[in-house]
């Protein structure tokens, strides 16, 4: 199962609670394309899962992942960092 560190928490919570999203708001990460080299992945901001998402939630954050993203990202940890302008940078390590 994809791993949060505590930035990526702290990020994640941010970016929901400054969102005019209900309470069940998170960042959806989906597979837009896949190969056999590997996936690429898009994140969005959602005010709930779809059907199928496996949800993470943490200390208010939650990350929905399709069940493709949630296939490549099983062994994976995310962090976040904010840029010099405060844009958030996601990052996956392999864990």
């Amino acid at each position: 199962m994809l791993v949060l560190t505590p930035m990526a928490v702290e990020v994640v919570s941010a970016i929901t609670s400054t969102s005019r999203c209900p309470d069940a708001a998170g960042v959806r990460i989906a597979a837009a394309q896949t190969s056999p080299v590997g996936v690429n992945l898009s994140a969005e901001l959602v005010v709930s899962p779809f059907d199928g998402d496996q949800i993470l939630a943490q200390r208010g954050a939650r990350v929905y992942l399709d069940p493709t993203a949630a296939q490549f990202l099983d062994d994976k940890m995310l962090t976040a960092e904010l840029d010099a302008e405060g844009t958030p940078r996601f990052r996956l390590y392999v864990g």
